[in-house]
């Protein structure tokens, strides 16, 4: 028995797709920076330091005092000395007229006379802090004003420009369903 037979043959439809690819441009122009600088600025005054040395005293008591001052020292003794003399005269007198003493007054006086002193006291006092040191330090005055630095930014903004691509879809092979049969005729309803 001979059954008719179908018979189904398909092909499956076939695309192609051309493309071609976007192109994206991006420029970036360089950004300005400007920098600009204030020096820092220092102004120094000072004054010297000083150092005064008074050695007058010492050279005084060594006996090599200034000449204004020896005879200012003699000056002084001197009024000293004739104050003295005044009162020794004057207790000399005393004992001359106490001449009912029994005592040799002319002879005592003329001894004491003879060995008498009359120190003038030329050369100062020995002090160990003769030599008088004053110093006086040196002043510094100082002036700062400070420096600064200052940044001028200017931004670009980026020149971005965007191709877009192309894509091309085209049918390369269509698609179909054959349907066939071998044998004999069928022409039923089921």
């Amino acid at each position: 028995m001979n059954i008719p037979r179908i018979q189904i043959n398909q092909q499956f439809a076939k695309l192609g797709i051309e493309s071609t690819g976007g192109q994206l441009s991006i420029e970036t122009p360089v950004p300005k920076l400007e920098v600009s600088q204030k020096h820092v600025s220092v102004q120094m005054n000072h004054s010297d330091a000083q150092l005064e040395i008074d050695s007058r005293k010492a050279w005084s008591a060594l006996g090599r005092a200034r000449f204004e001052e020896v005879t200012d020292r003699i000056a002084q003794d001197s009024l000293q000395i004739s104050m003295q003399n005044v009162a020794n005269i004057a207790s000399e007198g005393d004992r001359l007229m106490a001449f009912h003493n029994k005592q040799n007054a002319f002879a005592e006086i003329a001894r004491e006379k003879m060995f008498r002193e009359y120190p003038i006291q030329i050369a100062g006092p020995p002090s160990y802090d003769n030599v008088d040191v004053v110093y006086t330090p040196g002043e510094l005055h100082t002036e700062w004003s400070p420096g600064s630095v200052s940044f001028q930014f200017e931004r670009t903004k980026p020149q971005i420009d965007y191709y877009p691509g192309k894509v091309n879809p085209y049918l390369v092979q269509k698609n179909f369903i054959f349907f066939s049969s071998n044998g004999m005729q069928l022409d039923a309803i089921v």
